[in-house]
């Protein structure tokens, strides 16, 4: 039998290295888009958001449930135009570059510079049509309770039809021109879906009613045109209706009640198109953001980033660059979507409700293409393979445990290809090409020694060994028998994370681990740890990588709490540090993982995202960060889930699902293409006035402060533009390149004045220059004709005293004015660090009780008024008193510093965990579900019954808690006390159900 398989096994092998490099696999429409969420926080109002526009230079406005907002690349500003109070249906414009909207009260125009309201009316206007006819030509239409307008020019006139259409209430206008073989103009109403064919004449053709099975009770919402491949098709968007699609071939339904929809409650759709003319559809939904492509639904939600699940409106923006973006109107903020060809792709989302994955394995599929298997420590397996996925969980008796902790490929003891996977980390599976499972005896198979996730293998001394880490040292498989090691001098239990092989000048074998107790050697005989000086983090190490550089091999080390330590092992038995500034250190400093692709490339794993480090001709490296908005599906990755294939894509899983980056794609707006540089505001002594409306701005005399802003509409990556500045006749030369869009000045003479801005987008293309004109007004003593009459009536002597003491007068106040600066921001770091000070908990570093007691309040408020449910987990430490009684007060302090620290890090980035008093804590949790913050709360045990007694504050006893935790929608009247009375209960539960457990509070109040 073994014979057998070992020949199928090296048939296999052989075949597929015979074949060419195998197509890479296409991970095109699988992953999550690219997200730039903005909420109050940017500037938006806390409020529902109803609709998007565009005005002729770019600026971006939001429609809200109360008025309008405008972004200026950096926040979004409330607009001052009084009408615009109430409701925001819709926003167009139109080729005169007037940016139209409907307000609850009716319709205004902006000209670019100023807003005009066109009156008030009794008529319904729901949303503007804009149709592109076949020549190009755009028409604006504004649909009404009876028929509908036509924009020509800048009227609006009446084009109601002929018939009994004309009485009805109109939604959208569509135009089709090969649909059932002939030009047609559609127009969707409450009442059913009507059309008239295009024809020469003078007069319109009638109106007739779409005689479709279900249209003629439809209630529509929206209308859209759209082309798959050549194909025309018309989409028709009812609110709590089926979603249909006609075509030539008929009519195509797709409903919520077989699960093709998760929702029909449907706003508006928007179309766009791939490079191959795939019709992509983009629908607003209260159950998020879908995508219909070829035939299939995907969802975009909270889950992937949407600060609300209730997608009110999409609007499509086409930039100057030929960039794309889509945004989003949602009930919990603004969205902007890059649709533009993004190197980052989101590949699953497996694990997301947890801890995310924990391993990957990109390999050829046997049929000239390649598979990826993902792995997730809670929902088991998944292989995508020709583009469906397919589950390997222990439900469906595909995998015989809940979880994986990582998956590799290698040569096998028998010298084939072996695919290696470690259920939950305790067990060994080999996974054959058939797809069933061969458990390996391991000898760590027992709870408490798991397997970490790193594997090696290698041929050694005339035979095959794999080499793994786990929680208690290192094993290794060689001939059949299993060897345990542990370095002299390390704690025991040791843990280890990472391998690298090293092959030194004279071709011998060597091997580096990451170990909790820093870097350890094999030299082929015993492991030890590194010491002295090129021990670097010696407090624990979790990578080591393996990097050429010229005639030197440099070990690349993630640490746990300092970042990226190097180290040089040209010579492994003296390996020494390397140290200098051409390596920038990652932003945060727990690092996962380091790997270097085929062009020396780096990239560095991290809790805030994935630093990039790209070798520069001149030596050193230059450094990118990847965060969520780039593309990253979530800013913290996970152990041992990344890696490099061989045509450079960077693989990483993270704590929110696995992502890949192809650096071979170039987006196009990387090329260089000038962005538009604005002047958007100026502020004189705290007073706004516009340069938009005012290109020539007159000040008052004696103005003391002028503050100018000017922003660069790159449409993404705003905070990577530069900005330099001279104020021609002030300045004696333009300012340096920087990040900050404004310029201040005080005490400006009389005169005027020409302030010129230059500026760079994220990829270095520059702008034209801008210039801004204004001029500061003398008082009357200073104007011409009062100089002449006192120059006259004193002597030449009294002038030039003046004159020098108007000199020492500016001298003067420039300084002043550089230390009132520099006063004023110390003084403003000083209240701020105070603040801070004053909500956190001195002993910890975590929030104090006063900070949880505000924020659950708050908290509460906000679930109570949106009906979502928060949570609440308490947390006491068990036996504290007698821990503090044996090792002392500074070991007790010791120990609730390092189960604060385990407590923060098993949450999500928006929770929030405090020191609630002595050894209590607790954790809030918004918008999470009972199964989120139960796993929190076990992940919470899990990891401070793992803390090593050194990290207590003493050598060899451990500790454990106890928690409980309740999660529900809370009743109005209630405050902070009464969830964590419920949340108290629940923990005095599982401390009378024998500690170190978790218990939930029953259901009462609100659940």
């Amino acid at each position: 039998m073994l014979r057998t398989l070992a020949l199928g096994v090296f048939l296999i092998g052989a075949t597929v290295s015979a074949q060419n490099a195998p197509v890479p696999l296409d991970v095109t429409g699988l992953g999550t888009p690219a997200f730039t969420v903005f909420t109050s926080k940017d500037g938006l109002s806390d409020e529902v958001w109803n609709t998007i526009g565009f005005d002729k230079r770019g600026f971006v406005w939001a429609g809200s449930s109360s008025g309008l907002a405008r972004f200026d690349g950096y926040r979004w500003v409330a607009s001052p135009f009084h009408a615009a109070q109430g409701l925001v249906r819709d926003m167009e414009w139109d080729d005169r570059g007037n940016l139209w909207t409907i307000f609850q009260q009716g319709l205004a125009r902006y000209d670019g510079a100023r807003w005009s309201f066109e009156g008030r009316t009794p008529e319904f206007h729901n949303r503007f049509s804009d149709i592109v006819g076949p020549d190009g030509r755009r028409t604006l239409w504004l649909p009404r309770d009876r028929g509908f307008l036509r924009l020509d020019g800048d009227r609006w006139v009446e084009d109601a039809g002929r018939g009994a259409e004309a009485s009805v209430a109109a939604v959208r206008i569509e135009q089709t021109n090969t649909l059932f073989g002939e030009p047609r103009q559609w127009m969707l109403s409450l009442s059913g879906l009507w059309y008239r064919p295009i024809v020469a004449s003078a007069s319109p053709a009638p109106w007739r009613l779409y005689a479709g099975e279900g249209f003629e009770r439809i209630a529509g919402i929206d209308l859209k045109r759209t082309v798959d491949k050549g194909r025309e098709e018309l989409w028709v968007l009812a609110y709590g209706q089926p979603l249909r699609r006609i075509t030539n071939d008929g009519v195509r339904t797709w409903r919520a009640s077989t699960g093709e929809l998760p929702t029909e409650a449907v706003y508006s759709a928007v179309a766009t198109e791939t490079n191959e003319g795939e019709r992509v559809l983009w629908i607003a939904s209260r159950a998020g953001l879908l995508r219909i492509r070829g035939e299939a639904v995907t969802v975009f939600d909270r889950r992937h980033g949407l600060p609300s699940d209730a997608v009110r409106a999409l609007k499509l923006q086409r930039a100057e660059d030929g960039s794309r973006f889509l945004w989003l109107a949602t009930e919990g903020g603004i969205v902007r979507m890059t649709l533009e060809d993004s190197p980052w792709r989101t590949v699953s989302l497996i694990g997301a409700r947890l801890n995310g994955v924990f391993g990957g394995l990109l390999e050829p599929d046997g049929r000239g293409g390649e598979r990826l298997w993902v792995g997730s420590m809670q929902e088991g397996v998944k292989l995508l393979e020709r583009g469906q996925w397919r589950a390997f969980t222990r439900e469906n008796g595909g995998f015989p445990r809940a979880g994986v902790s990582g998956m590799w490929r290698v040569i096998g003891p028998d010298e084939t290809s072996w695919r290696l996977m470690a259920p939950d980390g305790v067990q060994l599976v080999r996974v054959l090409d058939d797809f069933s499972m061969r458990l390996i005896a391991v000898p760590w198979a027992v709870p408490g020694d798991n397997f970490t996730g790193a594997l090696l293998s290698r041929r050694f001394e005339g035979a095959r060994e794999l080499w793994f880490a786990a929680r208690t040292g290192i094993y290794r498989w060689r001939e059949g028998h299993w060897l345990r090691f542990v370095a002299p001098g390390a704690r025991d239990p040791w843990g280890v994370y990472s391998f690298a092989e090293q092959r030194d000048a004279a071709g011998r074998s060597w091997l580096w681990a990451a170990t909790a107790q820093g870097v350890a050697r094999y030299d082929g005989t015993a492991w030890e740890l590194v010491s002295g000086a090129a021990a670097g983090a010696a407090d624990g190490s979790k990578s080591v990588t393996i990097v050429p550089d010229g005639s030197r091999t440099i070990l690349w080390v993630g640490s746990f709490r300092h970042g990226v330590v190097r180290l040089d092992v040209t010579d492994p038995t003296r390996p020494l540090p390397v140290t200098g500034a051409d390596v920038p250190q990652p932003r945060d400093p727990t690092v996962y993982s380091t790997l270097a692709d085929s062009r020396g490339r780096i990239y560095v794993c991290t809790n805030n995202g994935v630093q990039q480090l790209t070798p520069k001709t001149s030596g050193g490296y230059s450094e990118r960060l990847f965060r969520r908005s780039d593309g990253l599906v979530h800013d913290e990755c996970n152990t041992n889930s990344q890696f490099i294939d061989k045509r450079d894509r960077y693989w990483v899983g993270t704590l929110g699902g696995l992502s890949v980056y192809d650096p071979n794609v170039r987006a196009p707006s990387r090329t260089q293409h000038p962005k538009p540089l604005y002047f958007t505001d100026v502020r004189v002594d705290g007073a706004h006035h516009d340069p938009m409306v005012e290109p020539s701005l007159a000040l008052p005399a004696g103005a003391r402060e002028v503050r100018v802003e000017f922003t660069l509409l790159t449409g993404q990556r705003e905070h990577e533009s530069t900005y330099r500045s001279q104020l021609i006749g002030y300045d004696p030369a333009p300012s340096g390149w920087t990040a900050e869009n404004s310029r201040s000045f005080t005490g400006l003479p009389p005169g005027d004045f020409r302030l010129q801005v230059e500026a760079r987008d994220f990829s270095g293309a520059a702008a034209p220059a801008q210039v801004l004109a204004f001029s500061v007004r003398p008082f009357w003593w200073q104007r011409p004709l009062a100089r002449l009459l006192f120059a006259a009536a004193v002597a030449l002597f009294a002038a030039g005293a003046i004159y020098t003491y108007n000199r020492s007068l500016r001298a003067r106040e420039r300084d002043l004015e550089r230390e009132v600066a520099a006063r004023t921001s110390a003084l403003d770091a000083a209240n701020l660090r105070l603040t801070e000070l004053s909500y956190l908990d001195p002993l910890t570093g975590v929030a104090n009780r006063r900070r949880l007691i505000e924020a659950i309040d708050v908290a509460v408020d906000r679930a109570v008024a949106k009906s979502l449910p928060i949570g609440l987990i308490v947390v006491d430490v068990d036996h504290f008193k007698a821990y503090n009684d044996r090792f002392g007060h500074l070991a007790g302090d010791a120990a609730l510093r390092a189960v604060s620290q385990a407590l923060a890090q098993s949450t999500r980035e928006q929770d929030l965990v405090a020191r609630f008093g002595g050894e209590e804590f607790a954790c809030l949790m918004q918008d999470a579900t009972t199964d989120i913050v139960a796993g929190v709360a076990e992940r919470m045990r899990a990891l401070v019954e793992a803390l090593p007694p050194r990290a207590l504050g003493n050598s060899s006893l451990t500790v454990t808690i106890s928690a409980g935790f309740v999660c529900r929608v809370p009743l109005p009247a209630e405050k902070a006390s009464d969830l964590l009375g419920e949340a108290d209960q629940a923990l005095y539960e599982a401390k009378r159900g024998g500690r170190n457990r978790v218990c939930q509070a029953l259901a009462v109040g609100g659940a």
